[in-house]
């Protein structure tokens, strides 16, 4: 197995890309409208609660494929596949039959959008839906690549489907086949010209590249027993994706009653705020992967000590880059609005952030990898806790009680990474040598 600064450095750069990527269209949108910006940011919230679920399935079969891959046991691990995939394909069309038939409800009723706002949002949400359907088969393929050790090939695949949306936002007419379509239906339907791509590319590679073995369930295996240990982990490992998700969609409604100026600066802040997080979110994921790997071979304290090591390294590195990005941000909002009023909320955001990337480097390295050790209950239950009993009720109580708006909702944000770093940084570190690996 590669070292994590190896095995992490493709995750590290995918990330880049994907965050250049949202920078583009982040700065299209807002030649459109701030409100379309706004829009498209809130539905991302909506669409992160649905990926939640992808999310876990992803995580859970990675652990769980790495585990008996470390093991050396290659026919369990053709059988963890077969089984991720079909639950990947049940849930992608749960997923895109509940949202279909409740789009409209879902945009006016949970996430309280009204107006231009909430017309740019359907106009997006329309075509973006099949975006959100290929990101499940995507994460099935990432998933499986990197359990087999090889996070190389996601970056790759990922930087086909930007290519491809890149050079459709460049290309593609306003009249494709006749339909006239609007600027924001330009960007979705550019989405998802990449992310098909993605998938033929990615199917493509798992056939013809890896030749990974995949074994469906059948009869005599049981269907049950082989996506439970699946199911299991996973509903443990979506519980604080799936929390994280429900409290941001909590507070972009709060977001859309404060109006259209803290909406558009969210969507801006947050985008730039992205930067800083990305090393701890690809070191992260790279121990993870690596942890189960070391723990199916049983070196459990070199397990500890890599992601310590990695621990420090992010809580550093995240306030320092999320500084040097508010230090640049008089220019870089210029990118994206030429609101003043949007521009200095967005600037008050990202001073807030300085703290919150203390946080948020914490725990994209730790709880990744107390999940890969065994301990995805706490981290579900930690995270359940704080952020929907401490984090909603705190986000409200500054916004709209002490008067602090957009800024008060930031504290709040910045106040729940910190908590739950350092709640996962106490359970790795002290209960670590006591605690059993499984």
């Amino acid at each position: 197995m590669k070292s994590l600064s190896r095995f992490s450095g493709p995750i590290l750069a995918e990330l880049l890309l994907s965050f250049a990527v949202s920078m583009l269209l982040f700065s299209l949108l807002g030649r459109i409208a701030d409100a379309a910006s706004g829009a498209v940011g809130v539905v991302n919230n909506l669409f992160w609660l649905f990926q939640t679920m992808f999310l876990g399935l992803s995580q859970a079969g990675g652990i769980l494929i790495a585990r008996v891959t470390g093991n050396g046991d290659e026919d369990s691990a053709a059988r963890l596949r077969g089984a991720l995939l079909g639950l990947f394909l049940i849930v992608a069309a749960v997923m895109l039959t509940v949202f279909s038939s409740g789009r409209q409800f879902f945009i006016t009723e949970i996430l309280g959008l009204k107006g231009d706002t909430a017309v740019y949002a359907g106009d997006y949400c329309r075509i973006a839906q099949w975006s959100l359907a290929c990101t499940a088969l995507g994460q099935y393929f990432t998933s499986v690549f990197r359990s087999a050790g090889n996070s190389l090939l996601p970056l790759l695949v990922a930087l086909c489907n930007h290519s491809v949306c890149f050079l459709c936002l460049w290309l593609l007419p306003g009249d494709l086949f006749g339909l006239q379509l609007s600027g924001i239906e330009r960007v979705a339907v550019s989405q998802l010209s990449g992310n098909l791509t993605a998938i033929v590319i990615a199917s493509a590679s798992f056939m013809f590249l890896l030749r990974l073995s995949v074994r469906f369930p059948g009869r005599q295996d049981g269907l049950l027993a082989e996506i439970s240990p699946i199911i299991g982990l996973a509903a443990m490992v979506i519980l604080e994706p799936f929390a994280y998700a429900l409290s941001q969609l909590f507070i972009g409604r709060m977001f859309a009653g404060l109006g259209a100026v803290a909406l558009a600066a969210r969507a801006y802040a947050g985008t730039l705020s992205a930067v800083p997080s990305l090393p701890g979110i690809a070191l992260g994921w790279g121990a993870q992967v690596q942890v189960s790997f070391l723990i199916g071979a049983g070196k459990f304290e070199e397990a500890r000590k890599m992601v310590l090591r990695s621990s420090l390294m992010t809580f550093l590195v995240g306030p320092a880059a999320a500084a040097l990005v508010y230090a640049l941000s008089p220019r870089l909002l210029c990118l994206f609005t030429a609101d003043q009023q949007v521009a200095a909320t967005a600037r008050s955001m990202l001073a807030v952030y300085i703290l919150l990337e203390a946080g948020r480097g914490l725990n994209t390295t730790l709880a990744p990898s107390l999940k890969a050790r065994g301990d995805a209950k706490f981290v579900a239950r930690t995270a359940f806790i704080v952020m929907l009993f401490v984090c909603v009720p705190l986000a409200w109580l500054l916004a709209f009680k002490v008067g602090l708006g957009a800024v008060g909702l930031a504290v709040a944000l910045a106040f729940d990474e910190l908590l739950r770093g350092l709640i996962n940084l106490w359970r790795w570190a002290w209960r670590g040598e006591k605690q059993q690996f499984v």
